[in-house]
């Protein structure tokens, strides 16, 4: 069990408290954050978990969102697993060797594993490989969308859509 200390890594919990494991979609996304970036994070729709990371994905805030992200994995069944990088500037090593290890941990619970990469950031082949299939790397945001909508319907309303797309993206995202 890892600690973090108070003072370095807020969790914004939503109220009333979300209770127990599952997939709820009524449950407001979380907000974990650090002096250095955030990671928004919970269930977008049935069975589709989605998270968005801002700035900089330190190892302490890596390390809490894959703690977060185990605990939310169905003990039966799968997910299909969207993590919006566009917002993303740099991240720690460990904090993708945490989410790395939750995957191969658990790999069969992830049915798909789609990434949306931030403008010039690559992908290595090896972390591509750890992760293992099917993954789906995706540069165009969207696409990235597009792709969530189809499988999580509900999403549009749970991550701030508008009722029509903008030039670039369908979603308010600050920086």
């Amino acid at each position: 069990m890892h600690h973090f200390p108070a003072g370095l890594l807020k969790h914004h919990r939503p109220w009333p408290f979300p209770t127990g494991k599952g997939m709820s979609y009524s449950a407001p996304l979380e907000l974990l954050t650090d002096v250095a970036g955030s990671v928004t994070f919970g269930w977008a729709d049935d069975g589709v978990y989605y998270a968005r990371f801002t700035r900089c994905l330190s190892a302490r805030l890596g390390e809490a969102f894959a703690t977060h992200l185990r605990s939310s994995l169905p003990a039966t069944g799968s997910i299909k697993y969207f993590a919006d990088g566009r917002a993303l500037e740099s991240y720690d090593l460990l904090a993708r060797s945490a989410f790395v290890r939750v995957v191969t941990e658990h790999r069969k619970k992830f049915e798909q594993i789609n990434l949306l990469a931030w403008i010039g950031g690559e992908m290595s082949p090896a972390f591509l490989n750890a992760l293992g299939e099917p993954v789906m790397v995706l540069r165009d945001d969207i696409d990235f969308e597009s792709r969530l909508l189809a499988v999580a319907p509900r999403a549009r309303s749970k991550l701030g859509g508008k009722s029509e797309p903008g030039p670039r993206s369908r979603w308010l995202h600050r920086r």
